[in-house]
């Protein structure tokens, strides 16, 4: 390809980019014209045989009298699905689909002949498109239609909607229309609220129905029209509360809100005769539709619409979706539906509320009479017969019931509480685990209530009341944490999933303890073990290998209650600790809690120094276990940090750790066998440190011993970093970045003794002893670990590694004992990154910053590292690209200059580099990166800050050159600035963070108004010229009168809110409508 050519290529992907639908052919705003065009390319998407479809379209489109020039663009649409998809993506945007769609849905002048299946599809499909593109454009087109044509768009909905009802037959459902009538009802839902149709019910009651005002138990004239109705009724509260609905007026859908509570009396009304009219045609006839449909209706009141609980008060209709959840022939939908109704009216009027009370009270009965004791009661029946559907509506009723009236449950009448909480029970002993996993939820709650009672004779009365149960609770919960049989066929996401809920049903064994006691709970715990134990163990021998997960169960559980548990502890604790070497060794689930529960008792088992020695190896075993090698590695470090006071744990462990390192050598090397995960290594490192530090202290060894300790930790990892920083080393960087890591947990966890000197402290001794070790060992190893940067100068990794290793060394010495090797610091940053370009080490540099910028006598050395490291930033970000590239070098790079600005200004602003880092955050701001956009941010904040702290400042010579340097600065390049400012705000540049406490919109446009306001309204004024109009004004009259940052904060969000709405409602996409700030 010639060089013209590749050129060529390039604009023409660029212009693709810019208009991907400029192959398409274009609209046609005679109505007959697109209509074809549109059946065009339905057929093209929804056909078998795309290319078949062209050839048909062709034949048509020459056959027509009225094809004229239009058979080019038809016979393109019908030939290509992805240009039929894209041209009808972009016909719904156009004026012309309301005549177009009003066009398909209208009844055909020839009937469809009953005998071609292709030509019916084709009608379905057609119509239902139609619907689909009225819907969305209701919802944010309207505006392309002048007012006083709405209430044709919405007869002629209505019409629509009527004719896809009665076309469904007989019977009064849907029959194969009911996805058609449910589109036409959402889009006649969605008008209603945009043309503020506040008589919709009366009249579609009246009008539609035939349910005359003045005699509303009558039946209706129109009965088959009776599911259409119910179906706009159910969507109207869902269309008013949709975020998709896109409304000029946000208050137009408050007073629509508002209007459906005043309907909601007439609506229930309308929903009990339906409900009754239907149930009295006798079982046989009944059509569970209507039934399914009403309680689906009835839902979505509930959830949407605040009507007053008086409307449900005694309502026969309460007690009709309580019948239906009690009668075997309402099931599948239908039983869901009333689960769903009931469920709702629990979470709308909850106990806590008095208005509530007599509804609350109405509830009651009815739902307990569900969990009746006796085998006939519904959700004893569905017990005994393990119907997963009815156990689960069941089941999410009692625990919203119990969750909604917790203050009845905890409250001191005596109203027979136990009842409601045996019922969550029973939920949770249901053997489906997804089903019983929903009381979680409730049991989380039921133990903070009772944790919070006041006063504590209160408490401890509740708590004795409900002590049964929640020692059932106990039981229950190790069931539920029990592995399924099938564990290790799983799928890898299932077992995350039975993780997580174990986890859950492990901190409502926690809960437990904090109420009834740890000792109660372990003895509970631990009497189930030990029968499991026994039952194992009275099975034949070839079964009690594979019949572990009982007692895996328990020990998990034994686990979770470890802080609750004194280290004198001598009943259970010994039990478990004796049975865990002598469990199956080849089991990785049961082996990895073993190890955990181990891990977790590490300060009991300092007390029983008897107990611990034989877990050693079996820790030590566990590490070459993949599946339970990380518990196992855990453990040990658990225990390196506890246990000390009989037994010193550093030289086996240091000598364990010795061996993973042969091994891995080995494994290098060429050897078989399996190798323990780095993380897994460094925890067993943590531990040796930690282990071996208190047995220097505690031991009172002397210098010779230290020497020696430090040697046999130390060496080895310099070793192998001068093997692989030799040129002739063939090791990549990963093996570089490993021995990084584990010199950072030797720097940051290894302390050695010193004995303090006169007018010392203990304290202040050690933290000499830890600087001078951390510096010997920098001073060590700073030529080798710059030799291995230099050999993978772009490994992000391995700079990831060395700069974090930095970081903990200064903190861990202390910035002024680091200070020596600031120096060698700053001109490795700058070097390895003017090399690499990787972020890192701009990091590294902030943490410089932080650490030293407010010494005066280091902040020139300093700002020289920061000007020469923005040198390499500016050469590497020369293009938009480029940004877009690095992301993550715009975020630290702005980080760090907003560090500078914050530690050490001065010397910034008076530098020549400040417009230049203005300049790059303009561009750096139409980055559409998370991170990046908040550093820029901040950095601007910081800038505006520093400002506003120099108009309160004392005038002197120095402040008024600082000042007007700053002023130059924003004076030359804030324009900018404050354009792509009020681009995000407008949706056309990311809008990440709006009103974020630091670096965001919000907070910049703040502090720019305090310090430069005429300014600000002078370069925002322009910015805003697509804004609507109201809500502009306002954001700037907020500006204006420099109004508090809260409320600035609420201005901007609402002003960035109508911005997307009047987007939205042009027909244009937002930059930032999925990136609001949360």
């Amino acid at each position: 390809m010639t060089g013209s050519q590749h050129a060529q290529q390039q604009q023409q992907q660029q212009q693709q980019q810019l208009n991907p639908n400029a192959d398409l052919p274009p609209h046609s705003t005679d109505v007959d014209e697109e209509c074809r065009r549109v059946v065009q390319a339905l057929e093209a998407i929804f056909s078998a045989d795309a290319s078949a479809s062209a050839a048909g379209a062709a034949t048509t489109g020459s056959g027509g009298a009225d094809a004229n020039n239009s058979s080019t663009s038809t016979t393109n649409l019908a030939g290509s699905r992805d240009v039929a998809n894209r041209y009808l993506t972009s016909f719904q945007r156009q004026a012309v689909a309301w005549m177009v769609c009003d066009r398909l849905l209208a009844p055909d002048v020839t009937p469809i002949d009953p005998t071609n299946p292709a030509a019916q599809a084709a009608r379905v499909q057609s119509q239902f498109f139609a619907a689909q593109t009225l819907h969305t454009k209701c919802r944010t087109d309207v505006v392309q239609l002048p007012p006083e044509s709405l209430p044709s768009l919405r007869d002629s909905l209505m019409n629509h909607l009527t004719n896809a009802s009665r076309s469904s037959g007989a019977g009064g459902g849907f029959g194969g229309n009911r996805a058609l009538v449910t589109r036409l009802a959402m889009a006649s839902a969605a008008l209603a609220v945009q043309m503020g149709w506040n008589t919709v019910i009366e009249d579609v009651l009246g009008g539609v129905v035939g349910i005359k005002d003045d005699q509303p138990q009558d039946a209706p004239a129109r009965p088959e029209l009776v599911p259409a109705a119910l179906e706009l009724f159910k969507l109207l509260p869902e269309e008013t509360c949709s975020d998709r609905l896109i409304l000029a007026d946000e208050g137009r859908r408050a007073q629509f809100g508002r209007q459906l509570e005043d309907s909601s009396g007439r609506m229930m009304a309308f929903l009990l005769r339906t409900a009754r009219t239907n149930a009295e045609r006798g079982p046989a006839a009944e059509d569970m539709s209507v039934a399914e449909t009403v309680l689906h209706t009835l839902h979505s009141w509930v959830r949407y619409v605040r009507f007053h609980p008086r409307m449900l008060e005694g309502s026969p209709l309460v007690e009709w979706t309580f019948h239906v959840l009690a009668d075997s022939r309402y099931e599948g939908d239908c039983f869901e539906a009333a689960v769903d109704v009931v469920v709702e009216i629990l979470r709308a009027f909850p106990s806590d509320f008095r208005e509530n009370e007599r509804l609350v009270h109405g509830v009651i009965p009815l739902a307990m009479a569900l969990g009746r004791p006796d085998a006939d009661g519904p959700f004893r029946s569905a017990l005994a017969s393990a119907d997963e559907d009815l156990l689960r509506g069941y089941c999410r009723i009692f625990t919203e019931m119990g969750e909604s009236y917790m203050s009845l449950i905890m409250c001191h009448r005596e109203l027979n509480q136990a009842a409601l909480v045996d019922l969550v029970l029973d939920c949770s002993a249901i053997s489906d685990k997804e089903i019983a996993s929903i009381t979680l939820h409730f049991w989380y709650r039921f133990v903070s209530w009772l944790e919070d009672l006041e006063p504590y004779e209160f408490r401890d009365h509740k708590t004795n009341d409900f002590a049964n149960q929640l020692m059932r609770l106990l039981s229950i919960c190790t069931s539920l944490m029990r592995y399924p049989p099938d564990i290790d066929s799983l799928t890898e996401d299932r077992v995350e999933d039975i993780h997580r809920e174990r986890y859950y049903v492990s901190d409502t064994v926690e809960d437990c303890c904090r109420l009834l006691g740890g000792h109660i709970v372990l003895q509970s715990l631990g009497s189930r073990l030990q029968e499991e134990c026994n039952r194992v163990s009275s099975l034949p021998t070839d079964r009690q290998l594979s019949d572990w997960h009982g007692i895996e169960a328990c020990l998990f559980a034994i686990r979770a209650v470890a802080r609750y548990i004194p280290d004198d502890e001598n009943a259970i604790i010994p039990f478990v600790m004796k049975l865990i070497p002598q469990l199956p060794l080849n089991v990785p689930q049961l082996r990895e809690t073993a190890n955990l529960t181990i891990g977790q008792y590490a300060a009991w088992l300092d007390a029983h120094i008897d107990l611990l020695q034989p877990l050693l190896p079996y820790l030590s075993q566990g590490l070459q276990m993949p599946q339970c090698a990380s518990a196992a590695a855990v453990a040990i470090k658990q225990l390196c940090e506890s246990c000390n006071k009989h037994m010193s744990l550093g030289d086996p462990v240091l000598q364990l750790y010795d061996g993973i390192i042969a091994a891995q050598q080995l494994h290098q090397a060429g050897a078989a066998g399996s190798l323990l995960n780095l993380k897994d290594e460094l925890e067993v490192l943590e531990g040796a440190c930690k282990a071996i530090s208190r047995q220097l202290s505690e031991g009172g060894m002397g210098p010779d011993t230290t020497a020696a300790y430090v040697n046999r930790i130390v060496q080895p990892v310099g070793t192998r970093l001068t093997a692989l920083a030799a040129p002739n080393s063939t090791a990549g960087p990963r093996q570089a970045a490993a021995e990084v890591e584990r010199l950072t947990v030797i720097l940051r966890f290894l302390e050695l003794p010193r004995a303090p000197e006169p007018n010392q402290t203990a304290a202040a001794a050690k933290m000499k002893a830890k600087t001078q070790f951390t510096m010997d060992v920098m001073s060590q190893f700073w030529t080798l670990l710059d030799a291995v940067t230099q050999k993978h100068p772009r490994d992000i990794n391995l700079a990831e590694k060395l700069c974090r290793l930095h970081k903990h060394a200064v903190r861990g010495c202390g910035r002024s004992a680091y200070r020596p090797m600031l120096e060698p610091l700053r001109t490795q940053l700058v070097t390895n990154f003017s090399q690499s370009h990787l972020s890192p080490y701009l990091y590294c540099a902030s943490i410089c910053i932080a650490e030293y910028g407010r010494d005066p006598d280091l902040v020139p050395m300093l700002i020289g590292m920061f000007v020469d490291l923005s040198t390499a930033v500016f050469a590497a970000l020369k293009t938009p690209s480029d940004f877009t590239a690095h992301p993550d070098v715009v975020e630290e790079f702005f980080f760090l200059a907003g560090r500078t600005m914050a530690v050490c200004p001065e010397p910034l602003v008076i530098n020549p580099l400040l417009p230049s880092l203005l300049q790059c955050a303009a561009v750096g701001m139409k980055l559409d990166h998370r991170d990046a956009n908040s550093g820029i941010l901040t950095f601007l904040e910081n800038v505006c800050s520093y400002g506003l702290s120099l108009t309160s400042a004392a005038t002197t010579v120095d402040k008024q050159a600082v000042r007007q340097a700053l002023e130059t600065a924003i004076i030359t390049e804030g324009q900018p600035i404050v354009d792509n400012l009020a681009q995000a705000l407008l949706g056309d540049l990311p809008a990440y963070r709006l009103d974020n406490d630091r670096g965001s919109i919000a907070s910049v446009l703040f502090k720019l108004n305090e310090l430069c306001p005429q300014l600000l309204m002078q370069w925002i004024n322009p910015a805003l010229t697509t804004a609507p109009p109201g809500p502009k004004d306002n954001f700037l009259h907020s500006l204006a009168n420099k109004v508090s940052r809260d409320e600035l904060n609420t201005t901007v969000r609402q002003f960035s809110n109508s911005c997307y709405r009047n987007r939205k409602l042009r027909g244009e996409s937002s930059t930032a409508s999925l990136r609001h700030a949360t």
